[in-house]
């Protein structure tokens, strides 16, 4: 029984890559880590093909990105993330109070979820955690600005696949995780092995041309299929 414990991933702690060249939020994201017992460090990069190397070296679950250095494009590493590691690993963006429709493309690219710059440390380990376990994260007031963008935008001219493509169990389970449900959590709703859900939640994903839960809820907004997420994750 040890054995096998000691081999479930969800035993093990987060690993964690981070992005980010100020010195004193590296260091107080080094002192968060260090304290948490369940998150690990595996590498800080202060550059692209730093942190993509900590990808092929290091294999970690989340990324950390700050979104404040003009050191990089944030949208392009994010992509660059996902075409390296795919939905294996999730990427949690740190960002300014005020936000624009720049949120949205971050989301677009392949971002799992944000913390705000002035949150506290714990906040930013809860959004870690929860990215890990495969929700998707928004701080309260980014996502009424959010879901306001998208409300006065309307809906996206560009060509999107349809929601409509979905057999009925997977739209039953995409309108679940848009609710803020984590797999097992839909497994336990639907009387489903968490096995099965995933294997939906991958087939929707590939239908939908997406490679994360968060743009898969974005590409739904857009099209008006989903009102947008009622609290501060989804």
């Amino acid at each position: 029984m040890s054995q096998m414990a000691a081999t479930d991933p969800r035993t093990r702690p987060i690993r964690i890559a981070v992005l980010a060249r100020r010195p004193l939020l590296v260091t107080a994201l080094r002192a968060l880590m260090a304290a948490e017992a369940e998150l690990e460090a595996v590498g800080v990069a202060d550059s692209r093909p730093q942190l993509l190397r900590l990808l092929d070296e290091q294999e970690p679950r989340v990324v950390l990105i700050d979104d404040s250095d003009p050191g990089w494009e944030t949208g392009d590493i994010l992509r660059a993330v996902v075409e390296r590691a795919g939905g294996a690993v999730a990427a949690v963006v740190l960002v300014d109070q005020c936000v624009d429709e720049t949120a949205l493309e971050h989301l677009r690219a392949g971002a799992d979820g944000f913390v705000l710059h002035d949150a506290a440390l714990s906040e930013i380990a809860t959004a870690i955690r929860a990215v890990s376990d495969g929700y998707a994260v928004l701080p309260p007031p980014l996502t009424r600005r959010l879901v306001d963008l998208l409300v006065r935008r309307g809906p996206a001219q560009a060509v999107v696949p349809q929601v409509s493509t979905l057999t009925s169990r997977e739209r039953e389970i995409f309108d679940l995780i848009a609710a803020g449900m984590s797999n097992s959590e839909v497994a336990q709703a639907l009387v489903l092995s968490e096995k099965t859900v995933k294997f939906h939640v991958s087939n929707l994903l590939r239908k939908l041309g997406v490679r994360s839960r968060a743009q898969a809820i974005v590409r739904a907004w857009d099209r008006g299929v989903l009102a947008g997420p009622q609290g501060g994750g989804f």
